[in-house]
């Protein structure tokens, strides 16, 4: 499916915590696509988010505390392609997280 075909809005059926059951309580306040004001840090890659930029903006309280996160629109295009199995063999969705990972990693040692 070409890109320029993708409805962004189907990036909100992406479970960002699949596989975390979290704990009675905690729920989603927010979930939107959004035209970013200000630079945001992907919840999934790691990449920066520039103003002006598309992204899935997401709020949440998990113990009583909020927490917002911020996916690029990379990797809103691979929720989309992801939640609607538009792929064939790897899912897009699994090499953004790998992107993150070593984006985290290199911090974490100091390489970024």
């Amino acid at each position: 499916m070409p890109t320029d075909e993708i409805n962004l809005e189907d990036a909100l059926d992406f479970d960002l915590f699949q596989g975390d059951f979290g704990t009675p309580g905690d729920s989603c306040l927010s979930d939107k696509i959004v035209k970013c004001r200000k630079v945001h840090a992907c919840h999934i890659c790691a990449s920066t988010i520039e103003p002006g930029e598309i992204a899935r903006s997401s709020t949440w309280k998990f113990d009583g505390e909020l927490h917002s996160y911020y996916c690029c629109d990379p990797c809103v295009k691979a929720m989309v392609i992801s939640v609607n199995c538009d792929y064939e063999d790897e899912d897009p969705i699994d090499a953004r997280y790998a992107i993150g990972e070593i984006a985290k990693s290199d911090r974490k040692s100091g390489h970024g």
